[in-house]
């Protein structure tokens, strides 16, 4: 039995990732931040996290990346999930005599056309969640966008993001990683050299191994101004034995970070 820490409360798109990872017997609670519920795993008040680490409208994830980059844990698996986002208001609540409109950064971002073309006039601000966001609504001109409505609340306007097949990439996290062998993809984040060319001797490395990379994201390392590290995720060449290529990598850079090898939980 496993104890799972998630981003706010069963309202949030994150406690729907989390019943995705969760077996029979395990348990789930809810954090106020997405930091909070990572570092729980650090404390050992929790055996995993689950964490939004990109949106395909949105993009990455800047408290997840940070926190893997701070904290010592490691990616185990991964799933994705279509998060479409409603419209919610207390009931009787009408879209047209909305004044504050409420929700998480991501979610806001996921529907900026929409609040642009609906809500010009209106207040709109971010919360730590999108349960946090339902928490606020206290009169009939309040309103949230989430996943779904909590208790005396309703749906004003389905599906407001501005893209339908919006979806985001969600990770489980641990404090050890798995054996290399069981991951389909590999996750790092290092740093390199502020010199020319310093970046491009490491990325170089993965066109001469021909490993396929997925994402590339930059990130402040936050020790000074224009100073970064770099998150790569590629996927494993079966050739190349893991502890081969991290080696190598290793010494393009000037500081190296293995995230993890892990693969894509998928549901039926």
């Amino acid at each position: 039995m496993s104890k799972i820490a998630y981003l706010g409360d069963k309202y949030t798109h994150t406690y729907a990732a989390a019943l995705r990872f969760a077996g029979s017997g395990d348990e789930t609670k809810g954090y106020h931040t997405v930091y909070a519920a990572i570092n729980s795993v650090n404390e050992g008040e929790c055996d995993y996290a689950v964490a939004p680490i990109e949106n395909s409208c949105g993009g990455s994830i800047a408290d997840t990346l940070d926190a893997l980059w701070a904290l010592p844990l490691y990616i185990r698996s991964e799933t994705v999930l279509p998060v479409p986002q409603h419209l919610i208001g207390l009931k009787g609540a009408r879209r047209g005599e909305i004044k504050t409109v409420y929700s998480h950064p991501q979610a806001l971002s996921q529907c900026a056309d929409y609040l642009r073309s609906h809500f010009a006039d209106a207040d709109v601000i971010a919360t730590a969640s999108t349960a946090d966001a339902l928490a606020q609504l206290k009169n009939p001109n309040e309103a949230a966008i989430a996943r779904a409505p909590a208790e005396g609340q309703e749906i004003i306007d389905e599906e407001i993001e501005d893209v339908k097949n919006n979806s985001t990439r969600f990770v489980l996290l641990g404090r050890e990683p798995l054996p290399e062998e069981q991951g389909v993809k590999c996750s790092v984040v290092f740093e390199t050299q502020n010199k020319p060319g310093a970046l491009m001797n490491a990325l170089s490395l993965f066109a001469e191994l021909k490993l396929n990379m997925t994402k590339i994201e930059s990130r402040p390392h936050k020790s000074k101004l224009g100073r970064y590290v770099f998150f790569v995720d590629f996927e494993r060449n079966e050739n190349d034995e893991l502890s081969s290529v991290l080696g190598k990598l290793s010494q393009r850079t000037v500081a190296m970070k293995f995230l993890g090898s892990y693969s894509e939980k998928i549901c039926k």
